[in-house]
């Protein structure tokens, strides 16, 4: 008989005070008894015939030593059957001995799922980005385009707005010496796009190619960094490559070999415009879901056990690995790791307030999802494949859950204009 006292250490690990009685530990010691007897010869006895006291006298000890393993095991995993405990890892013994009796007592400590108290997660208020997609900024997207596509040619003259150059750029003193190490080669610039300094490709403007021309910037006396307040730095530049852009023209005939299935300019900008909503709606989202999550698990704290966050980090890195052979495993598990711990706690959150709100997927659930499915040959594999079907139940109950959540909170919408 098997008896044992529970202790629970946090929501993520338990402490396992277990007693096997003396009577079952004489079977588990004969069965090792006849196991090292299989293994062994004396003279005058076949290998595995000797007599089971002889075995005892010799082996005695080893024999002791794997009845105690073995009973170590049979206890655990009674234990774990019956008190419907859920391991994680390896068990970690902190004490094994025989009591006066005879009976084997041992202390175990052993990492579980987290066990979840929901403690809130109803009512919080949110603020949500709602963006407002104005035809200036569809525009832009359009001209962003049409630069991707964009015929380059090289020009001889002088830099002028809208050319892109390729400079050095020196650094100097105030007295015209070149810096140590502050030579920057092979810089790209795209005059009055405003990436680069906007003060210094003012002055870029009417260079000429290959000729080396010194040009300044001076930081205002209440400059945001005090360490620049004031400062005035200096540089020669040498124009190495000037390039002007000829767009294409937004045409039927350009819409075709962009994308050819769309026939014309109207068809185009519909498509772009659709993209562009669904993209920052995506981003919305995203961003709503991650302050919702983060809310509920600092509301709602529990432990994770380290194994279970390694197991998470370890199939990111097989997957980092596919791509990228020779990644600095530790560095990927050192930068990931919070994001991992997060992961699962959302994760068994959600579990957890499915369970408490009693939401679970039902039949008329699996048949809208897979009548939402265009294709017949993908609903067929998911309608034959239970493991596709199984990931798509789990799919289906998480929205439910995140939709009850969003149900049950606050939201405030933030209209942001694009233009």
């Amino acid at each position: 008989m098997v008896t044992a006292e529970i202790k629970k250490l946090s929501s993520c690990r338990k402490e396992l005070n277990i007693v096997m009685q003396k009577a079952d530990l004489d079977p588990i010691r004969e069965k090792e008894t006849l196991k090292v007897r299989r293994d062994v010869q004396f003279p005058g006895f076949r290998k595995g015939k000797a007599p089971l006291n002889i075995v005892k006298k010799s082996y005695g000890q080893h024999i002791e030593a794997y009845t105690m393993e073995s009973a170590v095991q049979e206890a655990l995993e009674q234990t774990v059957k019956e008190h419907e405990i859920g391991i994680v890892g390896m068990p970690e013994p902190k004490k094994v001995d025989f009591n006066e009796e005879g009976d084997l007592t041992m202390t175990v400590e052993v990492d579980t799922y987290p066990e979840i108290e929901l403690k809130q997660y109803k009512n919080f208020e949110f603020i949500k980005d709602k963006y407002v997609i104005e035809d200036s900024f569809i525009e832009e997207n359009i001209k962003r385009i049409l630069k991707q596509h964009a015929q380059k040619s090289e020009v001889k003259g002088k830099v002028e707005n809208g050319h892109i150059v390729i400079i050095d750029m020196q650094e100097l003193d105030e007295s015209g010496t070149p810096l140590v190490g502050k030579k920057y080669n092979d810089i790209s610039i795209t005059v009055g796009e405003g990436r680069f300094d906007p003060d210094l490709e003012k002055q870029l403007i009417g260079l000429a190619l290959g000729k080396k021309e010194k040009i300044s910037k001076e930081y205002s006396k209440d400059h945001a960094q005090k360490e620049m307040a004031g400062k005035k730095e200096f540089f020669e530049i040498t124009v190495k490559k000037i390039e002007k852009e000829t767009l294409p023209d937004l045409d039927d005939t350009f819409v075709k070999k962009v994308n050819p299935n769309l026939k014309t300019v109207e068809e185009f900008r519909e498509f772009v415009t659709k993209g562009v909503k669904n993209d920052y709606t995506r981003e919305a989202e995203n961003r709503f879901s991650q302050e919702l999550s983060q809310k509920l698990i600092e509301e709602n704290p529990f432990d994770v056990p380290d194994a279970l966050v390694n197991n998470y980090l370890d199939n990111m890195i097989k997957d980092v690995k596919r791509r990228d052979p020779k990644i600095n495993e530790s560095q990927i598990r050192e930068y990931y790791r919070t994001d991992a711990l997060n992961n699962l706690k959302w994760h068994y959150l959600k579990e957890q307030i499915a369970v408490d709100e009693k939401i679970d997927v039902e039949e008329k659930d699996i048949e809208d999802f897979l009548n939402k499915i265009e294709n017949e040959e993908i609903r067929k594999i998911y309608r034959e494949n239970e493991a596709a079907l199984s990931e798509a139940r789990y799919s289906i109950k998480d929205r439910k859950v995140f939709d009850f959540l969003v149900e049950n909170s606050k939201i405030k919408e933030n209209e942001v204009k694009l233009d």
